[in-house]
C-alpha cells in the first residue's frame, strides 16, 4: 500500500466534512533558517556599515546567550543596532528584495508540498510566528497563507521604524494568545500543527494532529513520547 501523503493523512484522521485548519511555524518548519538575523546582516550590507552593526549583534546575542536579557529585548536592541530609523518605504524594499532571495533558496521542499497539499484540500492555512510581521507577512503572503500571526513592529509618526515591538514577542506560549485573533479559521476545525522546535508545544498540545518538522533533540523525544509524527521537510 503507498504510503499517504500529508493531507490525505489529515483527512483521514479528521471527522468527516469537518474543516482543517494547518498552523504552520516558519522559521526552520517552513525556511530551511531563521530570518531576522539573516534580514538584519542583509540590510547592513546594502545599506552599509556591517562591521559596526554585525559586532553589535554578537554582542547583544551573547548577552542573551549569558540570560542577561530576555528573547524580547535581544530582538529590540538588535533593531536599534542595526535598521532602526529606516523608513517604511526603504524597509518595503529591503524585505521585497530579502524574500525573493527567501523563495527563491530557502524554503524547505517538504514544506512548500505540505502547503501546496493543504491549499489543494481546501483548508485553512495559518502561519504563527515569533518572525517580525514586515517578513512573516510578506512570505505567508506569498505562499497563500489565509493568516499571518508575527511579532509586531512599531513605526513612528514619520513612518520610520522603531527599535521596540508592539506587545509580546510571537514565541512559545504567546502563540497561543496570539492565535486568539484568528479564531474564525480555527473554532471547529481540525487542527494541525508544524514545527520544528520545542518551544511549540503548547501549539502541538492544541493539535489535532502534531506533526514534528525536522525537530530539534528535545522535541524529538517528546514526539517519540507522545506519538507525535516526525517528518524531514529537507528533501
Amino acid at each position: 500500500m503507498p504510503q499517504l501523503n500529508v493531507v490525505e493523512r489529515s483527512a483521514i484522521a479528521a471527522p468527516e466534512a469537518t474543516r482543517v485548519t494547518a498552523v504552520f511555524d516558519l522559521d526552520r518548519t517552513i525556511t530551511s533558517r531563521g530570518n531576522f538575523t539573516p534580514f538584519l546582516l542583509f540590510c547592513l550590507r546594502r545599506r552599509g556599515g556591517l562591521a559596526r552593526g554585525m559586532a553589535a549583534v554578537i554582542g547583544h546575542m551573547a548577552a542573551y546567550v549569558l540570560k542577561l536579557i530576555d528573547r524580547k529585548t535581544l530582538k529590540e536592541r538588535m533593531l536599534a543596532a542595526t535598521i532602526a530609523g529606516a523608513s517604511r518605504s526603504e524597509l518595503v524594499r529591503l524585505a521585497e528584495a530579502f524574500v525573493d532571495q527567501v523563495m527563491a533558496q530557502d524554503l524547505r521542499p517538504g514544506a512548500r508540498r505540505a502547503i501546496e497539499q493543504h491549499q489543494a484540500a481546501g483548508h485553512n492555512l495559518v502561519m504563527v510566528t515569533a518572525c517580525f510581521d514586515f517578513l512573516a507577512e510578506r512570505i505567508g503572503r506569498r505562499l497563500g497563507f489565509d493568516a499571518v500571526i508575527s511579532t509586531r513592529s512599531i513605526w513612528d509618526c514619520h513612518a520610520r521604524l522603531m527599535a521596540g515591538i508592539d506587545g509580546d514577542n510571537c514565541y512559545g506560549p504567546a502563540k497561543i494568545a496570539a492565535l486568539q485573533s484568528v479564531q474564525p479559521l480555527m473554532k471547529g476545525c481540525h487542527v494541525v500543527v508544524y514545527s520544528d522546535h520545542h518551544t511549540d508545544v503548547p501549539l502541538f498540545e492544541l493539535a489535532n494532529e502534531a506533526v514534528a518538522v525536522n525537530p530539534s533533540r528535545k522535541l524529538r523525544r517528546l514526539a517519540v513520547a507522545r506519538r507525535w509524527r516526525v517528518e524531514d521537510w529537507m528533501r
